[in-house]
């Protein structure tokens, strides 16, 4: 807790630019560092990041606000303190998206959107179909295998145009193939397990949906802001908040998509000293470096 001398001389510093309120929460809350490591790689579509969806508005928020919508608080006249909202448009074109038919081996499926199973708890579609689906595996033969293609929710085959395929630059460390179903999944899987014991080849046909980030708009972005992910402890954001009030250091934020939906972007204006005191602060404290990690996703592959 501090004392009265050190709340005093905090203040006093922070007058001056000096962040020093900054410095002690960032020393006080260590759990607001975020993590941007991936999630441990499964056969769900959802396990790869959302980052194409970084700067959508919340569905349920209201007014409906456009994509790349952020909300900031800034200095006002004495000691006033004021919220705004601007629109950055590098959001609207933040992730790209080159669709181009493909003819893929089955073998080259990663995963799926869609399954009734839980997508998330298999590694590969072996391990689902073993676990989930035996009876489809009972037999290895172009008998069972043409059974299981034949099944009518496989729609990349029986309905050209309803499924497409996918895949996400920034899945690193290297890109999956997922499709994009909506129903089929154990049939799907267990005609890939027969056919690769029986070395067949299943060729499969539709849109390829390639996914990655605009590595102009990121540097579009950090070169305007300073960009951090900080984790959504309460206590340490509304402490963070009050902090920056504290210093009069503009700064804006919005939230990361899946899965950081726990974390938040804070971004620092870098034609504020204020505001770079502050990140110089956040930079020395460990805090996630949201920019560079973007930089880094957007040129992956590319």
């Amino acid at each position: 807790m501090q004392t009265i001398s050190s709340s005093i001389w905090e203040g006093v510093r922070n007058a001056f630019g000096d962040p020093a309120s900054i410095r002690r929460v960032l020393a006080t809350h260590p759990r607001m560092r975020a993590s941007l490591r991936a999630p441990a790689r499964t056969i769900s579509a959802r396990n790869v990041p959302s980052w194409h969806e970084l700067g959508t508005p919340p569905l349920l928020g209201w007014p409906r606000r456009a994509k790349g919508h952020l909300v900031g608080w800034t200095a006002s006249g004495g000691d006033g303190w004021q919220s705004f909202h601007i629109v950055r448009p590098e959001y609207a074109r933040l992730a790209r998206c080159q669709i181009t038919q493909a003819t893929l081996d089955l073998q080259a499926i990663d995963g799926f959107a869609a399954s009734k199973s839980d997508l998330n708890t298999f590694a590969s579609t072996d391990e689902m179909v073993v676990s989930n689906s035996r009876e489809l595996i009972a037999e290895i033969s172009l008998q069972q295998l043409a059974k299981a293609l034949a099944h009518r929710e496989i729609r990349i085959i029986h309905s050209p145009g309803a499924d497409h395929f996918a895949r996400y630059l920034w899945d690193v460390p290297a890109p999956r193939l997922w499709l994009m179903n909506s129903g089929g999944s154990h049939h799907l899987a267990a005609a890939k397990l027969i056919a690769a014991r029986l070395g067949q080849s299943v060729s499969l046909t539709g849109d390829l949906h390639t996914h990655s980030l605009d590595a102009s708009a990121v540097a579009s972005l950090r070169a305007e802001f300073e960009l951090f992910a900080l984790a959504d402890d309460d206590v340490g954001m509304t402490a963070f908040a009050d902090a920056m009030r504290a210093v009069r250091a503009t700064w804006l934020s919005h939230p990361l998509p899946r899965p950081y939906e726990r974390s938040t972007a804070v971004l620092l204006p870098r034609s504020e000293g204020r505001s770079m005191r502050v990140a110089l602060e956040m930079r020395k404290a460990g805090m996630t470096d949201l920019g560079e990690h973007l930089s880094a996703l957007a040129t992956a592959l590319d």
